[in-house]
């Protein structure tokens, strides 16, 4: 039987859209005024008043059907960019945390003690050491307690019996797992298994590193050594890290086969079965147990050359839930102005998307003009008397209908504009607490490192002796420092000094200068001090001499004899400038394709604002981050977003307080004062000046055609509009009708009124800018910018004692009000000298909420102020 087709991909916008609950209300009302359209064009045809708004319904539907696909398509990379974050990150942290696996189990199979034990074991059994054996149980305690990342600890002899281990409950006591022959044979520097063994009977999910122990000579291996790493453990502080409790998103890690090896739910997706690992897209559905699912996979980005065993981070959210829009909470603490700059000029949204409500306003502009063009027509032609009432009950529709779809379109991109910007500063802030989290992880290790390698035997029995002359001393304990270093390759240098703070060895020979020399800086006091050998000291974060006095934190424990007495002191000293680098470089902002945003960039800085490390080269260590002090005051764990002004552009910026890791306390570490991740995305290219945007959405309101009129007041009509900020009116009947810009030719080297020709119904007639006499003016950009945006309109005037055509550019289109005649007065001769194109004022009435005075401007004195032999005569 053949499999039947689907009708539809189940991965296009078209389906996907479905489950958008979002969408929803703008359906519902973008489909409403699509049916006043229907309604008003057919009744326009009718009227024959020039109210045909066929083009305009025709502009709306597409424009609808464009923003319901920009939406869609907003709604689906924000789903995506969370889902690929999350598996991403996911994977990434965990291939961190195995990557400082593979250098433990290479430095314990060296371990002296361990060794000991397992030679003696070649002339005695195993049950004959009882002693020796508690007391390696007690070193492998010691280690545990530094690296509690680890749950046990075995050592196992060349055939496999159990010579060792931490955990005295878990019952084993011979192997015959393959991972014995394989770390005994293998050339690599570990071995890494992630499957069930023999070794830790009822786990399902072990993950064990071993190695061989070899004899003091290297001439034959004594035994494996296995550490059992807390696998599900770690995973779930990863999950936890990186899933809200009221998200759905799932993450699960996948192994090559696609099985899950752990996951967020293991209601959803337990362990063992298999899932389709997504490749080949960002996101597509799949469908698991009778439910789809939008999911997308990640493998590791590798760290320091560790790519670790393959597996992928995967990361699902159901279907009916991957969509839905988080409330933006992140707005709440964002200025009004700021916010209403970032949404005037953000680069975050797309050319298609910014231009929706450029075209809704276009439409919008259309429909007043044919409003106000309909009035005009009522006012001048005798016969319009007999359908006057019904003229104006569809003119006024048609307006409302051109406010509303402004309105629609408004909120809906508006929404949108916030909900992108507000996604912006929750991916900002989710990235700080990555990017400290991994600093966190990584300084953990260190203070790890320190302590545990001062309990080196070789180390205190050497110290115990020191001799600064004694070259084969030197010599020994430099060539222990450099085998560590190798492994452990997040160090620039290892120092080992005597009591008195004497340099004895170091691994990195460009500080071969150093020996010999006492140590003065201030952690060296503290650290030959320290109380047991579960402390540790740490350096603030300062230049230092022994890393090219580049600024770097130095962790530093006591070496102790055997009867505990202090002897010396082992430093490590960190190479924080491309390890801190690379921490913040992977805690960037993404985009779609996995590659940074632009114009991103991360920082570590102390409390008081001062620079750790940033992958922005203008902010080097020890310079000010001049931002907001509360991003820096924070308690441990604490987050802080908000939109900054800075380097001239709107950034989204989020900070994120050391928590530590573990036991390792990190903020709470009085030795470090707490240090702050933070991120900057930018959101535009420019800020804008408050006093223009106000000018720029300030709405203007005609309140004169409100109140209609008793039948027996004597009154004019005026036909009003806005040049500049300024409201103006000319008698309708000198009015012919209003146009848009679109054929408009302009004239260069004319004068600066001279704005244009225009063929208007064959005939060639001058456009003037009445801003260069009426002083209304805006700045010259903004005016461009209104123009090329079709905000402008024409007003083409006739004079009919001249038979003179003319136009004039208007900013906005005002209303044809009905005024009385009581209410105009004549401009004042003093005022107008003569010459002003203002012939009368009406000033607003005590009840108007419109403030502004009304300019009455005449056609006459505008031809005599233009020059009428420039103008275009012709029939009315």
């Amino acid at each position: 039987m053949s499999k039947r087709i689907g009708s539809r991909s189940k991965n296009t916008l078209d389906y996907l859209s479905g489950f958008m609950g979002g969408l929803r209300a703008d359906q519902k009302r973008l489909t409403e005024i699509q049916s006043t359209y229907d309604n008003l064009s057919l009744l326009g045809q009718l009227l024959c008043s020039g109210t045909d708004i066929s083009r305009m319904r025709e502009d709306f539907n597409e424009l609808a059907s464009q923003l319901l696909d920009q939406l869609a398509r907003e709604h689906y990379q924000k789903a995506a960019l969370n889902l690929d974050s999350c598996a991403r990150v996911a994977i990434d942290i965990l291939t961190r945390n195995l990557f400082e696996r593979t250098a433990d189990i290479g430095f314990l199979a060296s371990d002296a003690e361990i060794r000991t034990f397992a030679e003696a074991t070649e002339a005695v059994p195993a049950a004959g050491l009882a002693a020796e054996r508690q007391a390696l149980q007690a070193h492998f305690a010691e280690y545990v307690r530094k690296y509690s990342v680890y749950h046990n600890i075995i050592l196992l002899s060349p055939t496999g019996e159990v010579l060792a281990q931490l955990d005295e409950g878990n019952p084993v006591v011979r192997s015959a797992d393959p991972l014995l022959e394989e770390a005994l044979t293998t050339e690599q520097a570990y071995v890494e298994v992630f499957r069930p063994t023999d070794l830790l009977p009822g786990e399902t999910s072990p993950l064990v590193y071993a190695y061989r122990v070899m004899a003091t000579d290297g001439s034959r291996p004594l035994g494996v050594l296995c550490l059992c790493f807390r696998f599900q453990d770690e995973c779930r502080r990863i999950f936890d890290s990186l899933i809200g409790e009221d998200e759905w998103t799932v993450i699960t890690l996948l192994d090559t086969q696609g099985r899950v090896i752990a996951s967020s739910d293991p209601y959803q997706f337990p362990a063992g079965v298999r899932l389709e690992i997504v490749d080949d897209a960002a996101c597509r559905v799949v469908r698991f147990a009778g439910r789809e699912y939008l999911a997308t996979s990640r493998p590791t980005q590798g760290y320091q050359g560790y790519a670790g065993p393959g597996w992928v981070g995967h990361a699902l959210a159901p279907l009916n839930h991957a969509f839905e829009m988080a409330e933006a909470h992140e707005l709440e603490q964002v200025p009004e102005d700021f916010l209403d700059g970032v949404l005037e000029t953000s680069t975050l949204f797309s050319p298609e998307l910014r231009n929706i409500p450029l075209r809704a306003t276009s439409i919008q502009h259309e429909l007043n003009r044919a409003v106000w063009n309909g009035y005009v027509w009522l006012v001048r032609d005798a016969l319009a008397a007999q359908n006057a009432d019904f003229a104006k009950v569809l003119l006024r529709e048609i307006g409302s209908t051109g406010v509303r779809t402004h309105q629609v379109f408004s909120e809906s991109t508006g929404s949108l504009y916030k909900t992108v910007v507000s996604s912006a500063l929750s991916t900002c802030t989710r990235q700080a607490a990555l990017a400290i989290e991994l600093m966190d992880r990584n300084l953990y290790e260190r203070a790890n490192d320190c302590r545990w390698w001062a309990l080196t035997r070789s180390f205190h029995e050497e110290l115990a002796q020191a001799d600064p002359h004694d070259k084969a001393q030197r010599q020994r304990l430099t060539e222990v420092l450099r085998r560590i270093n190798g492994l452990y390759t997040v160090y620039s240098n290892l120092i080992l000094f005597d009591q008195s703070g004497r340099v004895l060895a170091v691994s990195n020979p460009a500080y071969q200068d150093w020996l010999g020399k006492i140590l003065s800086e201030g952690w060296v006091r503290p650290a030959l001090g320290l109380a047991d050998t579960q402390s540790y000291s740490v350096s603030g974060f300062e230049p230092s001499a022994l890393y090219d006095n580049q600024s770097t934190y130095i962790y530093a424990a006591g070496v102790r004899a055997a009867d505990d007495e202090p002897v010396g002191g082992i430093a490590v000293v960190f190479d924080a400038t491309p390890q801190f680098r690379a921490m913040l470089h992977d805690a960037l902002p993404r985009r779609p394709d996995g590659q940074p945003v632009a114009g991103a960039f991360a920082v570590f800085a102390g409390r008081d604002g001062r620079v750790i490390a940033a992958t922005d080269p203008e902010l080097p260590p020890g310079s000010r981050l001049m931002i907001g002090y509360e991003f820096f005051n924070l308690h441990a764990g604490d987050s802080c977003t908000n939109v900054v002004i800075y380097n001239g552009c709107y950034y989204a910026v989020g900070s994120s307080m050391s928590a530590g890791y573990r036991e390792y306390q990190g903020a709470g570490d009085s030795q470090r004062g707490g240090v702050v991740a933070l991120v900057f995305s930018p959101l535009s290219d420019r800020i804008v000046d408050a006093e223009q945007l106000t000018v720029r959405r300030d709405t203007l309101v005609d309140t004169y055609a409100r109140r209609p009129l008793a039948a027996a007041v004597d009154s004019v009509d005026i036909a009003c509009f806005y040049v500049g900020s300024n409201w103006y009116g000319v008698r309708s009947s000198h009015v012919v009708e209003a146009v848009d810009t679109d054929r408009l030719t302009p004239l260069p080297g004319v004068s600066e009124s001279l704005f244009g020709c225009l063929m208007y119904r064959d005939q060639a007639i001058s456009v003037f800018d009445l801003s260069a006499i009426l002083s209304s003016r805006l700045p010259a950009t903004e005016r461009r910018r209104a123009n090329r945006a079709g905000k402008q309109q024409i007003v083409v005037l006739q004079v009919p004692e001249q038979k003179a055509r003319f136009g004039i550019l208007v900013d906005h289109l005002g209303a044809v009000s009905e005024i009385p005649a009581a209410r105009i007065e004549a401009l004042p001769g003093m005022l107008s000298e003569g010459n002003s194109p203002i012939e009368s004022l009406v000033k607003p009435h005590a009840d108007d909420s419109e403030r502004r005075i009304l300019m009455v401007l005449s056609t006459d004195r505008m031809l005599h102020r233009l020059g009428g032999s420039s103008l275009t005569s012709g029939a009315a």
